[in-house]
């Protein structure tokens, strides 16, 4: 009898022992505290262009693997605090976060399983911290990184890219595209038609600062190449052509990749954006039957629209006839800029390139931002349209394009000639001196905003500045000046009222009785603006003299 109770006082106790255990595990998730403030500060919707991102943005996470987390900002904004956790879909801890530099981050004492800022003074504009992944989870496991942020006296948390969820898997194997079966080589025009102007996009829409449409570049080329892909990273071309609107490196770029490309076809761009860049040439063929283009969204930081390995190849070893594609905007990810007129701030390091939403940037900033729209509406339209078709061995083979000394691609096949020269055609060609150099006008970019005025109050100077996007050569247009300024006048500096010292008091208005005296003072400075105004400029008092 002793011995049966001795056990279940025994098992009582392991009950009670593993629910407390229990209750202290759920008690510490519960605990942690996330917001900033000490709660009296607002927290505000939105993540205000700050982000939480994966170094090398991974599409997944493979268990027991280490990765580093990075917490940024959009320059010119920081940060001061900021709690970061990486938990599962339940909101228990996932995973092991660990702090990289003590300088700028701790443990969270508040919050066991977060990091959070190591002092609350020193500005950040990105902290990066390592976290390893679970092992053993299996596939169908994610962790969310949740991040809360501190801006001056507001708050910002888990909305937007404050919070970001991977999950776990394995890389996809794709099948292996089928291979085309034209046996022929078609010519197709390309044309691109601009949609984008203040009636279809009014928000922020920048008609009075330079809106145009960059150069348009295109190539069409082999499954082998791609020149800019969703989900893939901006090489140096693409990088400039979105920036700064320039072609130059992208076709540089392109011209290297030897009997991969066909054709490479250009337009002068648009300024303003209005109008169209069309009649541009372009050849397909068995091997080289994909097309690729790009033009910039200007200004912007680095948006672009454009077509990606788009194949005009049919299942029936035939040719597209006809195709429309909708512009819609993308972010080359190499600037963090959230509007039209963002000033330079270099994405370090680089972002994958990923179509712009109503929702992203989730920032009101954003010009494409609203919050009932699934989609942007298209900022125009790329129409291919086949013109002819010309028959050709089906076993021709495909060699290495050669290049001469000004640049232009010399075809070199085995078997019959399957290559015109001279492919690019464009409206509006470029200068060309009597050398036979073009010659390049110098372009800069939209001028930035008004600075602040020098003084607070009063007469003050205003700058603002724009870059040399491309230097003239060859005799071309120089550039304009890179500086201005101009007079600007705030408010009146505050000045308080100065007056000089009292009067004496005058003698009794009465020799008997009561009466009385006056003193007197003068204005030595009026006020100006918001100081503080002049007081009485005269006093008086009773007097008393001896009874009458």
């Amino acid at each position: 009898m002793e011995v049966n109770t001795m056990r279940s006082l025994i098992c009582v106790i392991l009950v009670f022992g593993l629910s407390l255990s229990r209750a202290v595990s759920v008690n510490v998730i519960d605990s942690c505290d996330r917001e900033l403030g000490g709660g009296s500060l607002p927290k505000r919707p939105g993540d205000n262009g700050y982000r939480v991102r994966v170094v090398h943005q991974p599409d997944y996470y493979t268990s027991g693997e280490e990765y580093q987390v990075l917490l940024q900002s959009t320059p010119p904004l920081s940060f001061k605090q900021f709690v970061l956790v990486a938990v599962d879909d339940d909101g228990e801890p996932f995973g092991e976060l660990s702090i990289l530099d003590s300088r700028q981050s701790r443990m969270s004492p508040g919050c066991p399983h977060g990091v959070t800022h190591a002092d609350s003074v020193s500005s950040k504009t990105s902290v990066t911290f390592q976290w390893e992944a679970p092992a053993g989870t299996g596939q169908g496991s994610c962790v969310n990184f949740k991040a809360s942020v501190m801006q001056r006296k507001v708050w910002f948390m888990d909305e937007g890219n404050l919070s970001l969820r991977l999950c776990e898997g394995e890389t996809d194997t794709e099948a292996p595209a089928e291979e085309c079966c034209a046996c022929s080589v078609a010519e197709y025009d390309f044309s691109f038609y601009g949609q984008w102007t203040q009636a279809t996009h009014p928000r922020d829409y920048p008609s009075g600062s330079g809106n145009h449409w960059s150069d348009i570049i295109g190539a069409t080329h082999s499954r082998e190449y791609t020149m800019w892909e969703e989900g893939g990273f901006a090489t140096e071309g693409v990088k400039r052509l979105a920036e700064w609107g320039s072609p130059v490196s992208l076709e540089r770029e392109m011209r290297l990749q030897g009997s991969s490309i066909r054709s490479v076809f250009k337009h002068r761009g648009l300024w303003p954006a209005v109008g169209n860049m069309s009649n541009m040439l372009m050849e397909v063929d068995r091997q080289r039957h994909m097309v690729s283009a790009l033009t910039m969204v200007g200004p912007s930081p680095d948006w672009l629209v454009g077509i990606s390995n788009a194949d005009l190849c049919t299942a029936d070893c035939g040719w597209v006839e006809s195709a429309e594609y909708d512009m819609l905007p993308w972010d080359a990810g190499t600037d963090s800029g959230i509007s039209y007129m963002s000033r330079n701030a270099p994405t370090r390091p680089r972002e994958k390139i990923r179509r712009l939403t109503p929702s992203f940037p989730d920032n009101e900033d954003n010009p494409f931002y609203d919050p009932e729209l699934e989609e942007v509406i298209p900022l125009g339209k790329i129409v291919v349209t086949r013109l002819s078709v010309t028959e050709a061995p089906c076993d021709a083979v495909y060699e290495d394009t050669e290049t001469d000394e000004h640049g232009e691609e010399q075809p070199s096949v085995s078997g019959p000639m399957m290559k015109k020269p001279g492919m690019e055609v464009t409206e509006m060609p470029p200068k060309v001196m009597a050398t036979g150099r073009y010659v390049v006008d110098c372009m800069m970019s939209e001028w930035s905003d008004w600075g602040e005025c020098s003084k607070s109050c009063g007469k003050g100077r205003m700058v603002r500045t724009r870059m040399i996007k491309v230097k003239a050569k060859n005799g071309g247009e120089s550039c304009g000046p890179r500086k201005q300024s101009k007079k600007c006048m705030m408010e009146v500096c505050p000045r308080d009222c100065m007056m000089r010292p009292w009067s004496d008091w005058t003698e009794c208005s009465v020799t008997c009785g009561e009466g009385v005296q006056i003193r007197m003072r003068k204005i030595k400075k009026r006020a100006k603006g918001s100081g503080i105004p002049c007081g009485e400029p005269k006093e008086m008092r009773v007097c008393e003299m001896p009874a009458c």
